[in-house]
């Protein structure tokens, strides 16, 4: 479903993130957790530049709200509900993780879930 999920989102015009290998470069990402529990299933996240990430860590860990660290928040939940809504439209049932580890995860399961 992971292979799957990716195709879709390339396929809307989405660039899969190449964090490390393209410098500046975000995207999305999508993984697979195995675990046979709630915990288990298919997530994707959307990444900015890690320029743009670096400095809204910075900002958050001095205490201070920057301008960087509100662009990277309306930037992750604009691509969030934007990746929600192409997954829907592909036939998934897609929604937030609901995971405060990771706040803007999206999860992705089959309609029949």
């Amino acid at each position: 479903m992971a292979e799957r999920v990716t195709e879709k989102l390339v396929r809307a015009g989405f660039a899969p993130s190449r964090y490390g290998a393209l410098p500046g470069c975000g995207g999305f990402q999508v993984s697979a957790d195995l675990a046979a529990d709630s915990h288990g299933g298919v997530f994707v996240e959307w990444r900015t530049s890690e320029s743009l990430r670096d400095e809204a860590i910075a900002s958050k860990l001095s205490g201070e709200e920057s301008p960087s660290l509100e662009y990277f928040r309306s930037l992750t939940e604009i691509m969030q509900s934007a990746m929600i809504e192409v997954l829907r439209a592909a036939g998934w049932h897609a929604c937030d993780a609901a995971n405060d580890m990771n706040p803007y995860a999206i999860r992705v399961e089959d309609r029949e879930n």
